[in-house]
């Protein structure tokens, strides 16, 4: 006869009910008990540090501030009658570019 595994350590993990809920349904789905099923997890998933979190927080922000921005210049574009200042509108897309090259180094360090 098999002997069975022995599990000497506790983990305890706190969660509100909507996460309880969650991460049940989810470890049901994969055939798993939420206990091995958060194990898998924390030993196959990378999680982002403290850091990457910030920065990723920065750059949303930033993201946020640079549409504020094309949303100004589109207000203008449309009530304006006359020409379009293109050295703006360019400013405003190198600035997107930026931020999203930025983004994609963040989340490419999965």
């Amino acid at each position: 006869m098999a002997r069975a595994k022995q599990y000497p350590k506790k983990i305890l993990a706190r969660a509100t009910a909507d996460e309880h809920q969650r991460v049940t349904m989810r470890a049901c789905a994969a055939g798993l008990s939420v206990s091995r099923f958060l194990i898998e997890c924390a030993l196959t998933v990378e999680v982002a540090s403290s850091e990457d979190r910030s920065q990723r927080e920065r750059a949303l922000r930033e993201i946020r501030r640079v549409g504020n921005n094309l949303n100004q210049i589109a207000h203008q574009l449309n009530i304006q009658t006359g020409t379009v200042d293109h050295a703006e509108v360019q400013r405003a897309v190198l600035a997107v570019r930026e931020v999203l090259e930025r983004m994609g180094l963040l989340w490419g360090r999965r």
